[in-house]
């Protein structure tokens, strides 16, 4: 019964079934895709954090290219140019992000479109309905009643879990965002710590020459 009222529901039954197969699509295929690269960084950073003590900076940098996560390449931009600028650093960090971020929210704009236009498809398809079968409607009301909302409700329902799903997936988005953020501060620091001894050491090399420089100042006076 539901299956027949279902095919004489008009053309845009079928716009709706088709929208519907393309929306499960996406969330699935977007969702298997964020379960992939959503990593425990804190292991990843433990490892590294051993690794760099060791200024095994080569080691480290292999460690990012054999995760495949977006904050395992932030984290590989970082070591990549740990003898730049911190502020360049911290502008390719930017742009990298904004990439990758851009990488995550692929396709999430088919969700949301689906989720306000499927309601609206699906009134659409009502009402050329009830224009279609105006005159039968008095005598046969119950029956191209149900075929005229029968649109209406598939675009509900269609619509809804669309809406849905894009709410549920930008809540991923923004979770793998911020461990992105933490990942690619805590690489910061942790490259800061490492050249840490060799600025010393370089400092301690320069005091006698500075020394020697300013006793010779003193004597020509």
């Amino acid at each position: 019964m539901f299956a027949a009222t279902l095919l004489q529901g008009g053309s845009m039954v079928w716009v709706l079934l088709a929208a519907s197969a393309l929306g499960a699509v996406v969330f699935v295929e977007r969702r298997l895709t964020y379960h992939r690269v959503q990593i425990n960084t804190t292991a990843l950073l433990g490892g590294l954090k051993n690794v760099l003590r060791q200024k095994n900076l080569v080691e480290a940098i292999d460690i990012c290219d054999a995760t495949p996560s977006p904050a395992a390449r932030l984290v590989k931009t970082v070591l990549a140019q740990h003898d730049r600028p911190r502020e360049e650093v911290k502008e390719s960090l930017q742009q990298s992000g904004s990439m990758e971020t851009a990488r995550l929210e692929q396709r999430l704009g088919v969700l949301a479109t689906l989720g306000q236009v499927a309601p609206l498809l699906g009134l659409l398809g009502s009402v050329l309905g009830f224009m279609k079968t105006g005159e039968a409607v008095i005598t046969d009301h119950h029956a191209h009643f149900a075929q005229s909302l029968m649109p209406l409700a598939l675009g509900l329902a269609v619509g809804v879990p669309c809406y849905v799903g894009y709410n549920h997936l930008v809540t991923v988005v923004g979770d793998i965002v911020l461990d992105m953020e933490k990942t690619s501060l805590e690489a910061l620091r942790m490259v800061s710590e490492m050249e840490k001894p060799g600025r010393r050491k370089k400092k301690s090399e320069e005091t006698p020459a500075a020394s020697t420089e300013n006793a010779d100042l003193f004597e020509q006076s």
